[in-house]
């Protein structure tokens, strides 16, 4: 195992990733299999600030969660890629979830929260692996 300091937050980073990448895969699943009561329920109205095309939307979210998993667990490997698509992925979840706040705001300001400390854990503590002091 890694014994300098950034070795926790990185785990927690990649745990991190991979509850989101989970709660993005339901998420996505949901609007896929659901569109159309989703859709019904909103009277005619956009339900989705970005488009009202919930199934297209799902499977975006879907496939964001997916990468995140993956990301995660690669983050365990210590793969220096894994940290980077993981920091990469997570803006994306970012910016997705922040078009969701207007309709759920509780959810999508915990998940902003959660991908803003996997963030924190990846870019902070994130140093390539023999690397004990920064520029070292």
């Amino acid at each position: 195992m890694d014994d300098d300091a950034g070795y926790g937050w990185r785990s927690f980073a990649g745990i991190l990733i991979i509850l989101a990448g989970f709660f993005n895969t339901i998420d996505g699943l949901v609007a896929i299999i659901n569109a159309n009561r989703i859709q019904g329920v909103a009277n005619g109205q956009a339900t989705l600030p970005v488009t009202d095309q919930v199934s297209s939307w799902g499977w975006l979210v879907l496939i964001v969660g997916i990468v995140m998993i993956f990301a995660g667990f690669s983050i365990f490997n210590g793969a220096t890629w894994a940290r980077v698509v993981g920091i990469v992925v997570v803006s994306i979840n970012m910016i997705v979830q922040f078009s969701y706040l207007a309709h759920f705001p509780f959810w999508s300001f915990t998940m902003i929260l959660i991908d803003t400390l996997a963030i924190y854990g990846l870019v902070v503590h994130g140093r390539p692996e023999g690397r004990t002091q920064p520029g070292g």
